[in-house]
């Protein structure tokens, strides 16, 4: 049972089945008249990624040039962003200052040629030739086409592409970062291309809601946010040597649409029972919930909330100050009966598994406080986060008789 009025308690206890926080969600409402480079591509950033298709072959150059870095997963906490030691696996490619994609010269990657292609297409307003380099199957729509391509040829008049550094090789797919620029600014914007069965590589026109396509995008949005010149920041050697877990997020669309290019997620685990080299971390965490659950059982809410980030605690004791004593026994009860089985140290993040006694798995986040004590986040905050831990292959994992243990790095 959910507690009315404190989301949190239905996402961390019971579930949820509202759909995680958008990076996009709360853009820029300004008035037209002062729209800025985000307002102009709000379409583009917001609708990139449908399976496309362009008949062009897959060539060793592409090997030559990309190679494998680790980006650190993003965890949007209820005030801010931070920076984790779990390390999504993709391949990355470097791309010259200059303007390559307005190079005709055929001697390059497929993924490249296909970013030529759409890019020329859309300064020519080329309708036909962009409906051409769309997914027959859902990229073709003709009313969703017409004013997906009608918006990118208005964009097109006011922005410019002064560059496309980087792109990223994950799970079936490409995603270029093309810097923009308008009289007023400059913003990256993600072009995604789809690797198809036979080989092809195709526009996707439209948002896409695969897991590590969002992780990637947030990871870049992150990390480039400060400055349009900054170098991204990876995991360094020691988060990736430090992993004792590995796991395939790819959703399953179809093992054929991920089957190039796979990226992986690189965790240190550990479980409360054999806890090894993560013994003083699991002895926090523990202590720390049943801390909680003793303020709770005593009605101690003040007490209760000093475990919290300051923005669950002050949620939790507005909702506690207008719930009624049937709703507050259900929630003291979803929280007291749950007992903590394993850890994930992505510090300054570390996600927390535990079970009910009728085998029910939930997750529980905590964050490092300046005085080193553990406090948990997100207790009333949904993320994209949530589609990493709480559901999916890592959840299924999680079910096991021996947990995580299909995932550990032998």
């Amino acid at each position: 049972m959910t507690p009315r009025g404190y989301p949190g308690a239905a996402d961390v206890f019971h579930g949820s089945s509202r759909r995680p926080d958008s990076p996009y969600d709360g853009e820029s409402k300004r008035n037209p008249a002062e729209a800025s480079i985000f307002d102009a591509f709000s379409v583009l950033r917001r609708c990139i990624a449908v399976v496309g298709s362009l008949a062009l072959g897959y060539g060793a150059a592409m090997a030559e040039q990309s190679h494998r870095v680790y980006l650190p997963l993003t965890f949007d906490t209820e005030a801010r962003a931070i920076r984790t030691t779990a390390c999504l696996q993709v391949n990355e490619r470097l791309y010259p200052d200059s303007a390559w994609w307005e190079d005709g010269s055929g001697n390059t990657a497929a993924p490249d040629r296909a970013l030529k292609a759409v890019i020329a297409a859309m300064k020519r307003k080329d309708r036909t030739a962009l409906f051409q380099l769309s997914d027959p199957g859902e990229g073709r729509d003709p009313k969703r086409f017409d004013e997906q391509a009608e918006a990118f040829f208005r964009q097109l008049e006011v922005i410019q592409l002064v560059a496309v550094p980087r792109a990223y090789e994950f799970d079936g797919l490409v995603v270029f970062f093309g810097k923009f620029r308008s009289k007023k600014e400059m913003a990256f914007v993600p072009l995604a291309f789809a690797h198809e069965d036979d080989g092809s590589f195709g526009f996707l026109p439209y948002r896409t809601e695969r897991l590590t396509y969002r992780l990637v995008n947030h990871w870049f949005d992150a990390t480039w946010r400060q400055a349009a010149t900054a170098n991204p920041t990876y995991c360094t050697g020691q988060d990736v040597k430090r992993a004792t877990h590995r796991i395939s997020l790819a959703s399953s669309a179809g093992p054929q649409k991920h089957a190039w290019s796979p990226s992986s997620l690189f965790l240190a685990g550990a479980s409360f029972e054999k806890p090894g080299e993560h013994t003083d971390l699991v002895v926090r965490a523990k202590s720390a919930i049943t801390e909680m659950k003793s303020r709770l059982v005593n009605d101690d809410v003040d007490g209760f909330v000093k475990h919290l980030t300051p923005e669950g605690g002050a949620r939790l004791k507005q909702w506690f100050a207008s719930a009624d004593q049937t709703d507050r026994s259900r929630y003291r009860g979803a929280l007291t009966e749950q007992e903590p089985f394993f850890l994930f140290d992505a510090s300054p993040l570390v996600v927390v598994y535990t079970r009910s006694p009728r085998g029910i798995v939930q997750v529980m986040y905590f964050t490092l406080h300046p005085t080193n004590r553990l406090l948990w986040t997100n207790s009333s905050h949904l993320t994209t986060s949530d589609r990493v831990f709480k559901q999916g292959p890592l959840h299924d994992a999680a079910l096991l008789d021996t947990p995580f243990k299909s995932i550990a790095i032998k």
